[in-house]
């Protein structure tokens, strides 16, 4: 009895510890779980706070006058100092004061405001400067800053100091011979709003086509005003054959900011025939037959009938038989005769003894490549004698005929 009171005492103290043991383990785990929670939430506060003071970036193009607003700050591009230097100027204010700052800014070259973006500030960067109005610009902050964004330039548009320098190079002709001379011309103009400094022009090489005679090579004006011009000339003689390209000439300038330009001309193509020459065509005529005693004229013509002018002619000119038949003088001397040109003069004959003349003239002239010589000749007849009672002759016979069949007839009568 006493062991089976003891068992039922210790079964009841074991009922009564299990409640106790599961409410220490339950009270456990809702520690744990609010302690876990509790430092999730402090970790996330922390990631947030981490997340709001992250520094990011945002690129723009900026045309002059255009600006970035972000926040309080606002981002304004000024002008390009440089583009070959790579400087530009922007001006940088917060609104409500505290900021008002126009700085030149390096490609490349960050600038911090109000201690940068890693400070709660922002950090500027030239990136590149595309032209002489415009730049990519980038602007780093914090992400609690909230997001730039670009304005565009509500001033009037400046032309602004921009030289703008057109050139052309043209040949007074596009189709020539070996040995023409040719003339050409180089003009610059200065289509732009600013004055265009240190003008350099480059022509060469030089065409192996032609000899350069003189103003080779062009000098223009090394400074032109907005709207002025300038021109060079220069001569040249073909001396080879063929179609040619000829090459466009550059240009170089500067403007007021020693920002270098450039500009070229268009190309063009010119034919060279080959050398062109003088052709003599000489043509004689006489008026007719000449009675003895008598006169007549032979017409002489020397004609152009080539492309370039005949010069320094001589001629010169005989009779054959050099007796029968007398003329003036066939010599005559003439400086030039131009393409399609044409000389005329005549000569009088005199007929003395019957018989068939040769007259013969010889033209020498320079041609345009040398020395040459062209001929001409025609037939002059010069009549025989007539006598009158040589007419007379031929009735004796016919006398005798008649007489005969006069006598004939009266003898056969009786």
């Amino acid at each position: 009895m006493m062991e089976s009171g003891m068992r039922a005492e210790r079964s009841l103290k074991g009922k009564k510890q299990r409640p106790d043991v599961l409410r220490l383990v339950c009270l456990a785990v809702l520690i744990l779980f609010l302690s876990g929670a509790f430092m999730g939430a402090a970790q996330g506060a922390d990631k947030s706070d981490k997340d709001e003071d992250e520094v990011i970036y945002s690129d723009f193009t900026l045309g002059i006058g255009d600006r970035i607003d972000i926040s309080n700050y606002r981002v304004e591009l000024i002008e390009i100092q440089s583009v070959k230097d790579g400087i530009a100027v922007m001006q940088v204010s917060k609104i409500g004061g505290g900021l008002d700052e126009q700085r030149a800014f390096l490609v490349n070259r960050a600038n911090n405001f109000v201690g940068g973006a890693e400070m709660g500030g922002i950090t500027l960067t030239v990136i590149d400067i595309l032209d002489e109005s415009s730049a990519r610009v980038r602007i780093e902050y914090r992400k609690n800053q909230g997001t730039p964004s670009r304005r565009a330039s509500d001033r009037p548009i400046s032309a602004g100091d921009k030289p703008a320098l057109s050139v052309q190079k043209s040949f007074d002709r596009t189709e020539l011979n070996v040995g023409d001379e040719v003339k050409a011309t180089v003009t610059i103009t200065n289509e732009g709003t600013g004055k265009a400094l240190n003008i350099r022009l480059d022509d060469s090489p030089p065409l192996p086509q032609f000899s350069y005679v003189a103003g080779y090579p062009p000098k223009i004006k090394d400074s032109l005003d907005p709207g002025q011009s300038d021109s060079a000339v220069y001569m040249m003689n073909a001396i080879k054959e063929g179609t040619i390209q000829v090459s466009a000439i550059q240009v170089s300038y500067t403007d007021s900011k020693d920002n270098l330009k450039m500009n070229s001309s268009l190309p063009f193509e010119i034919v060279i025939n080959p050398k062109s020459i003088a052709e003599l065509a000489v043509r004689m005529d006489s008026s007719g037959p000449i009675a003895p005693g008598g006169k007549a004229m032979v017409n002489i013509s020397l004609a152009n009938v080539g492309a370039a002018p005949a010069t320094r002619i001589e001629a010169k000119g005989d009779i054959t038989p050099p007796v029968g038949l007398k003329g003036g003088s066939f010599d005559r001397s003439f400086f030039e005769i131009p393409p399609g040109g044409e000389v005329n003069y005549s000569v009088m004959l005199s007929g003395e003894d019957p018989g068939n003349y040769t007259v013969h003239l010889k033209a020498t002239f320079d041609g345009g490549d040398g020395s040459a010589i062209r001929e001409g000749s025609t037939e002059v007849v010069v009549l025989k004698r007539e006598y009158k009672y040589e007419y007379l002759l031929l009735l004796i016979p016919i006398v005798i005929i008649i007489a005969w069949l006069y006598r004939r007839h009266r003898e056969y009568k009786y």
